[in-house]
């Protein structure tokens, strides 16, 4: 009985530490799976660059340093109070010559020191503003510098979402060429193995396997290439988007130039871009021309209120005592009082001419500025006008070359078939499949140079960050 009770609490043990081991490797899955790489959409890694990108952190660093500034301001236009104390210690009081005829003594001086060895001072001061033409123009002047931040940081985001959305693309580019070459690779690799099986029989030249073999080393090469060059562009899209080189991501955009993709289905439904109706207002960097100009105008404004007087109160209070021992806590001697109230006004009257200088150089400053404005609408102008010749030209090149790889394609396949029947030779075979792995790495180039040019035009329109939104809303 005691050796089946003792079988029995062993059987329990048993089972409670494997109910405890499953529990552990689950455990322990679940964060595995945690840890796992993250596939990151377009939209993820910008929203990820945002949050992480330098750049954008200074930027944003900046604009809230600028709504500080609105705060001073507007601080000083309220009271602004003092208080201050002084503790002095006259080591040896100064020597005045007073004439002697107040003593009797006409025609000589005689030396008196005033003064008590030690003095305090605790004094106060409040003053409030009544009147300042510079203050609600440098309040204002503020407002726009804060805005003026708030486009400088539009400007650096939208660098930044382009910046990563190319190399995004760039890096799908690279590894769908790995993946046409991994395909070559299978399909080389079978075919050298039928034509050594050939030879064997006496049915095909050595002449042939070397060839399929020349083909083989030179796709392994290439992968070799591109393997690294993937890693490069992983590495390049991470630092842009701020994360470091060492975190594990994938693309979640991969299949993007599949059969299945909503590009290459609807190749045949692309449409030329045309000139539209658009507005300058769309582009950050040109607000900020706008704003630099509102900011130059308030600075005329302000030279020319300074030529007005400034108005303030004030009110002032103070303590003091005289002692000839250092007695300043001692509650029985005396401490007299002071105090005032009273309006200052400061009126410039002549400056040698420097305010009206400086009001014709902020003259100047404005037309200037409207000659920036003037010039970069026109660059925008030329900028669209080019980006939509450039996309229309990539345009036609990626169905030219769509084209050309689906003939290549047809070829190969032909010259495969012609192979196995002992129709055709290796070497025709081997170019047959060079010129389909050229026809194939032309067509995704002229895929990433149409994403890219089509980022440019957006750019030029100010309208990248809309675009790019709804261009992956569309791709899920």
């Amino acid at each position: 009985m005691d050796e089946f009770n003792e079988e029995i609490s062993l059987k329990r043990t048993y089972r409670i530490l494997s109910n405890l081991l499953i529990a552990a490797f689950l455990f322990h899955g679940n964060s595995i799976a945690q840890i796992q790489k993250r596939d990151f959409s377009l939209v993820d890694c910008i929203n990820y660059a945002k949050e992480n990108n330098t750049d954008i952190k200074k930027a944003i660093i900046e604009e809230i340093r600028s709504e500080k500034k609105i705060n001073e301001v507007l601080g000083s236009g309220l009271p602004q109070i003092s208080l201050s104390g002084n503790i002095v210690n006259n080591l040896e009081l100064p020597t005045q010559l007073i004439p002697g005829d107040f003593f009797g003594a006409p025609g000589t001086f005689v030396k008196v020191k005033f003064g008590t060895k030690y003095s305090y001072t605790f004094s106060g001061e409040i003053n409030q503003m009544l009147f300042n033409g510079s203050f609600w123009l440098g309040l204002s002047g503020a407002k726009y510098s804060n805005r003026y931040y708030n486009q400088n940081k539009e400007i650096v985001s939208e660098n930044v979402e382009y910046e990563v959305a190319t190399a995004y693309y760039q890096t799908l580019v690279v590894q769908k060429q790995i993946q046409l070459l991994k395909q070559d690779q299978i399909l080389i690799s079978k075919l050298m193995g039928d034509s050594k099986l050939l030879f064997d029989n006496g049915k095909a030249k050595e002449v042939d396997v070397d060839r399929l073999n020349v083909s083989l080393h030179n796709i392994e090469y290439q992968l070799k290439k591109a393997s690294d060059a993937l890693n490069q562009s992983y590495n390049y899209l991470k630092y842009k988007m701020g994360m470091t080189v060492a975190t594990n991501i994938s693309l979640a955009d991969s299949s993007i130039f599949s059969k299945d993709s909503l590009l290459e289905q609807s190749i045949g439904k692309l449409q030329y871009e045309k000139e539209g109706i658009f507005t300058y207002e769309n582009r950050s960097d040109y607000k900020i021309l706008k704003t630099s100009l509102e900011l130059q105008k308030l600075d005329k404004k302000n030279q020319i209120a300074q030529l007005l007087p400034s108005i303030s109160a004030y009110g002032s209070f103070a303590y003091t005592a005289d002692r000839t021992n250092f007695d300043l806590f001692d509650s029985k001697k005396d401490w007299f009082k002071y105090s005032s109230v009273g309006i200052r006004m400061q009126l410039p009257v002549f400056t040698g001419g420097q305010r009206m200088a400086r009001i014709q150089q902020s003259s100047l400053s404005i037309d200037a500025l409207q000659e920036d404005i003037n010039k970069a609408q026109n660059g925008i102008n030329l900028q669209i006008s080019n980006y939509i010749m450039k996309y229309n030209s990539a345009f036609d090149n990626v169905k030219t070359n769509k084209l050309n790889t689906d003939l290549a394609k047809k070829i190969y396949d032909i010259t495969i078939l012609e192979y196995k029947e002992g129709v055709t030779s290796a070497a025709s075979l081997v170019d047959s499949e060079t010129k389909l792995r050229e026809a194939q790495t032309n067509f995704i180039n002229s895929l990433l140079d149409l994403y890219v040019t089509k980022f440019d035009l957006e750019k030029a329109r100010g309208t990248l960050t809309s675009y790019i939104t709804s261009f992956e809303i569309v791709n899920k």
